[in-house]
């Protein structure tokens, strides 16, 4: 059973088949009572561009509720930081094994992991498919 996260915002831009939606978001401990006064509380402004069909019914300043699939939040963090730790762990550990040459066990795991992030980069057209949101008017 999948669990779906919302976030409420505000509609900024109307164009075909596309709704650009901002978003306030807190950090989880912004229920603390004091969040106020704390300096380490993440506020942030985020946008999200939402393709839909019924775009035409949605205009700027509407409120609305954007939501994803949490599993989708597992992939990200999946892609952005499971999967580069451990190929630079990995290629550490083989390399430190096989050679004695500090300096290779050193740059070739930061090369593995760029060319990592550059194949993330070349495969944004289809990740972006992949990472969908949903949007409802606030009612």
């Amino acid at each position: 059973m999948s669990h779906i996260a919302t976030h409420d915002g505000k509609v900024t831009k109307v164009e075909s088949g596309m709704v650009t939606v901002e978003m306030h978001v807190l950090s989880a401990c912004s229920s603390c009572a004091a969040h106020e006064k704390c300096a380490f509380v993440d506020k942030a402004d985020k946008i999200v561009e939402v393709e839909t069909k019924d775009w035409k019914s949605y205009h700027i300043d509407d409120q609305v509720i954007v939501s994803v699939d949490e599993g989708m939040g597992l992939l990200a963090v999946l892609l952005a930081y499971i999967l580069p730790a451990v190929i630079i762990i990995a290629s550490v550990v083989l390399l430190s094994s096989f050679t004695d040459s500090e300096a290779l066990a050193a740059l070739v795991p930061i090369a593995l992991t760029a060319a990592y992030f550059l194949i993330l980069y070349f495969a944004k057209d289809r990740l972006q498919r992949k990472f969908s949101f949903g949007i409802k008017k606030d009612v």
